[in-house]
């Protein structure tokens, strides 16, 4: 009256420890392989309303596409 037990596949317990692992050390090389930040406090000294020195020197943009 009682079912059999069922016995299921052994192949999720191996796979899903080993591609955890493999995905730790992947984005953790990764990580360390990352150029470093840049400088942002270089940007911040500069003054936002700049101009430039002669404007018409300076190229007037193109039309957008229609």
């Amino acid at each position: 009256m009682s079912e059999p037990e069922k016995k299921g596949s052994p192949w999720p317990w191996i796979l899903v420890p080993v591609a955890a692992i493999s995905l730790f050390f992947v984005l953790r090389e990764c990580r360390q392989n990352l150029p470093p930040a840049p400088d942002h406090a270089a940007a911040a000294a500069a003054p936002a309303d700049a101009k430039p020195a002669d404007p018409a020197a300076t190229p007037a943009p193109e039309p957008a596409p229609q």
